[in-house]
């Protein structure tokens, strides 16, 4: 699926990011049925930065994650993270230091409108469905919180049956 030229695109992350040009300062339907059809026909994950740059002091993203098998427990050193679902539902799954599962909660839009990953908290985010698209936000630049990832995995399965 071609992304349009009006976009600056970067690919520079885990995974493709749509940067919209200063004069777009919103994200609308369009938007949200363009990540679905980048699902369908890509299968990919993918996101929208709000934001302008990687040098924002505040990346707001819309980001498309996919149900995969296994995922990198992660967690970033200056800051906090929120997610809002807009279509789907997501798990958001807590590891202690020793990277041994602690909690989730899931976050649906309806009970709990907004999760919460605490800055150095170890963690994954597992989409409840196929694909999960949600608001992000955090403060500090691109540079200052990168992921800091563990070697360990885990799987999405053993996450999503869980009570």
């Amino acid at each position: 699926m071609r992304i349009p030229k009006k976009y600056k695109i970067d690919t520079s992350g885990k995974s493709q990011a749509i940067f919209l040009n200063k004069n777009n300062n919103f994200f609308n339907k369009t938007h949200l049925s363009f990540l679905k059809k980048y699902y369908t026909k890509q299968k990919k994950e993918i996101r929208i930065c709000l934001h302008q740059s990687k040098k924002s002091n505040l990346q707001v993203m819309v980001n498309l994650i996919i149900l995969k098998k296994k995922y990198q427990i992660h967690y970033h050193n200056y800051s906090s993270e929120y997610y809002l679902p807009l279509n789907g539902k997501i798990r958001l799954v807590k590891f202690n230091s020793k990277n041994i599962y602690k909690e989730h909660i899931d976050v649906d839009g309806k009970k709990n409108l907004i999760g919460k990953i605490i800055r150095g908290e170890k963690h994954v985010a597992i989409p409840k469905g196929k694909f999960c698209i949600y608001l992000e936000f955090r403060s500090g630049s691109f540079n200052q919180h990168k992921n800091i990832f563990m070697k360990k995995f885990v799987s999405s399965k053993q996450y999503l049956k869980k009570k």
